[in-house]
């Protein structure tokens, strides 16, 4: 900056100052012959006069022009501010460039990003801040994958440098439509899995819906569920991972709502894990392998299916389900394998009727009876079986080679599981025949004891023939399974052995 010092150097048109003479200032001693007059403490001497200062002795051997040192300062100081001005002038355009060129270019980055982990992601609205980019209202589809799709209601994206270093996402609802959705998803793991499993995730609020086929009603929603991702544990009588495959990707929705066509059946964890080949779920654990009910869905080559209830009270799997089943001390046990029906299009899984063996085992129950079946219907366990075939639009479960047996007793028939929104109606016709010698020799057993009895049921057994027909109309509701009704008949067709 310039000095306030009046300016030292002379003027064209001024008179030259006498020799000898000194003229006051600012301060300095201005002499070509020796005298001096102090100042400023600095002294420009031609002749060798000293006039003590400041310390300091400012000699050319001749004339000197004063204030020479203030306008090189000066100069110095109008040089820095001007660079200042430069500098300013340089991040206020970068910082307009930022705000008018950034968010194109780091939305662009963020879809790359995305895309390179196998997601196809319209961000949304984009807010940036410091180390970290702000998502609302952002779509997402996996590459690959047909009939899924999901929206984000808010995501953080927290950088390092100018990557991803972490995503936490509130608000994520997944839609799955078909079953076809779920072919895609093992092959999308094997090539994206572990690029994207390596980027740490949080979410909450997570939901997920499943429909038979586009434009129809919600059949099965998971909601309000916050999700982990957690190491994927093998399963019993699960094939290990080939050398260098890659590892399942798995997690659990905790407590996740569980909604069948709207209502809500049970709150539970559902674990979940996706391999090469399979996609499996566990519902009311934190690993599959542990859960009471786990479904395991395999697309290739054939899509298959296969439900397994491990032995577990009735009346936890009534509380997970939602469905009465009072004080029951019964134990359920069983499986469900189902594959595509014979002659249906493989192209229209979410239309296609599929089929398979179904068996359930009961400990802890038998059949009503009256006390003299008592002989036939002996222990506590009643088992079914039967072969399932589902309809194509998921309404219907017809069931074909019913066998029920509990001790002696086996029946055989049809029947048919209609479902009604979250509820279904059951509905069995069971026949079977009963030697008269066997049914005589339990009722004989139920009135006479001891040696008696035996007696009697001997000669029960050795005096009658033929057999009695047996009938029994089963009908109930999925939701109220201890109010089902059992309506028997009998035809007796005995005759005595001559």
């Amino acid at each position: 900056m310039p000095s306030s010092r009046p300016s030292s150097f002379p003027s064209p048109d001024a008179a030259p100052e006498a020799p000898g003479r000194g003229v006051p200032g600012d301060g300095s001693l201005r002499s070509n012959g020796g005298g001096g007059v102090p100042g400023d403490g600095s002294l420009r001497s031609d002749g060798g006069g000293g006039v003590p200062g400041d310390g300091s002795l400012r000699s050319d051997g001749g004339g000197g022009v004063p204030g020479d040192g203030g306008a090189r300062r000066g100069k110095r100081r109008w040089r820095a501010a001007i660079a200042a001005l430069v500098v300013i002038a340089v991040l206020a355009a970068a910082v307009a460039a930022l705000l008018v060129l950034g968010p194109p270019a780091i939305r662009r980055r963020i879809v790359a990003e995305a895309r390179a982990r196998g997601v196809a992601l319209e961000p949304g609205v984009v807010d940036l801040g410091l180390g970290a980019v702000r998502l609302r209202g952002a779509r997402f589809s996996l590459l690959g994958v047909r009939g899924l799709s999901g929206t984000v209601a808010r995501a953080t994206i927290e950088l390092r440098g100018l990557s991803p270093a972490r995503i936490a996402a509130d608000g994520v609802d997944l839609a799955l439509v078909g079953t076809d959705a779920l072919e895609g998803l093992p092959a999308w793991v094997a090539q994206h899995g572990p690029r994207a499993a390596a980027l740490p995730l949080t979410t909450s609020r997570v939901r997920l819906g499943f429909r038979d086929r586009d434009g129809g009603p919600e059949v099965l929603a998971l909601a309000d569920g916050s999700l982990q991702r957690r190491a994927a544990a093998s399963g019993q009588g699960a094939a290990a991972p080939q050398p260098g495959a890659p590892q399942p990707e798995a997690g659990v929705l905790k407590q996740a709502r569980v909604l069948v066509a709207g209502k809500e059946i049970a709150r539970t964890d559902v674990a979940w894990s996706i391999g090469a080949a399979s996609i499996s779920l566990g519902f009311g654990g934190e690993d599959v392998a542990a859960a009471p009910l786990r479904a395991e869905l395999r697309p290739r080559p054939s899509p298959s299916a296969s439900i397994a209830l491990a032995p577990v009270p009735l009346t936890a799997i009534g509380a997970l389900l939602g469905v009465d089943v009072g004080a029951a001390k019964m134990i359920v046990s069983g499986t469900l394998d189902l594959r595509l029906a014979e002659g249906a299009d493989r192209t229209a899984l979410s239309q296609a009727p599929l089929e398979g063996p179904i068996a359930l085992t009961v400990k802890g129950f038998t059949l009503p009876h009256p006390k003299e079946l008592d002989g036939l219907l002996f222990g506590d366990t009643t088992t079914l079986k039967a072969d399932a075939r589902i309809s194509g639009d998921r309404q219907r479960v017809a069931l074909g080679g019913v066998e029920v047996a509990a001790g002696a007793l086996k029946l055989t028939g049809t029947g048919t599981i209609q479902r009604d929104g979250a509820d279904a109606s059951i509905g069995m016709d069971l026949s079977g025949s009963i030697p008269c010698s066997l049914l005589a020799g339990s009722a004989a057993m139920s009135h006479l004891t001891g040696a008696v009895g035996l007696l009697a049921r001997d000669l029960m057994s050795r005096t009658l023939a033929g057999s009695v027909a047996v009938r029994a109309r089963v009908d109930a509701r999925a939701s109220r399974l201890t109010a089902a009704r059992v309506t028997p008949s009998a035809i007796l067709r005995c005759k005595l052995r001559l």
